[in-house]
């Protein structure tokens, strides 16, 4: 009886590690998304620019 509940506990302890695993993949996943998505934000807004400046040069 004894020894099933050491094997529970081993794997409850195992999947736990595995979780916390996921958690912080998960996080950094999440901030490589913000990261992203600030950068599309400044590359729309250097976009908006350069069409501006262009566009003081049309005929």
């Amino acid at each position: 009886m004894n020894h099933g509940i050491q094997e529970i506990a081993a794997v409850s302890e195992e999947s736990a590690a595995g979780i916390e695993q996921t958690s912080a993949s998960s996080q950094q996943t999440s901030s490589s998304m913000e990261e992203v998505a600030g950068s599309a934000d400044e590359l729309a807004r250097l976009a908006e620019e350069l069409n501006g400046v262009v566009g003081q040069f049309k005929l």
